[in-house]
């Protein structure tokens, strides 16, 4: 009788405490999520080891261009297909500055840039992020990954995956 009582009482019980347990982990989620999204909206501190062995950090960015950082891998043919993108219509967006950051070792990242050749735009970086620490910070979730910041350092639009470069600073340039 008392094993009956039990277990009636264990049939409410255990599945009230799984749902509230769903709930309260749903909810942290959302707010995590809120979280490291509004932490996008101004550009964080970071720093970044740049192909040629200097440091950069906010303070090389530009204060009169849109800046666009490109979360991207070598091996990604999404992020193959953005540089060629950028490689053949750059004259187009001489005045963005591109900041492409990755966090394969700086030789593949050298190999790469050189690959398209992207190396030799002043206005173009190609950064190495030790440990993903930036892509972490940022709660990125896919490559490529394009954060696009106007010349306040403000996020005009975030973009996870592929997308066209016109596309995204067409959009960019109607939000300001």
């Amino acid at each position: 009788m008392k094993d009956k009582k039990f277990l009636k009482i264990s049939a409410v019980i255990f599945p009230a405490v799984l749902i509230g347990l769903m709930v309260y982990l749903f909810l942290n989620f959302q707010k995590k999520k809120k979280e490291k999204i509004d932490a996008l909206k101004n550009i964080p501190s970071f720093s970044l080891t740049t192909i040629d062995g200097d440091t950069f950090t906010p303070h090389n960015l530009s204060s009169d261009q849109t800046k666009v950082i490109v979360y991207f891998s070598p091996s990604c043919h999404f992020c193959q297909a953005e540089a060629e993108e950028l490689s053949k219509s750059y004259q187009n967006y001489q005045n963005i500055q591109w900041i492409w950051v990755a966090s394969e070792p700086l030789d593949e990242i050298q190999q790469f840039a050189n690959h398209y050749r992207l190396t030799k735009e002043d206005n173009i970086f190609w950064c190495h992020d030790e440990m993903a620490k930036l892509y972490q910070k940022l709660g990125m979730n896919s490559v490529p990954y394009f954060l696009v910041y106007d010349n306040s350092n403000h996020l005009i639009q975030r973009n996870p995956g592929a997308v066209k470069l016109e596309k995204l600073i067409n959009t960019s340039d109607e939000r300001k």
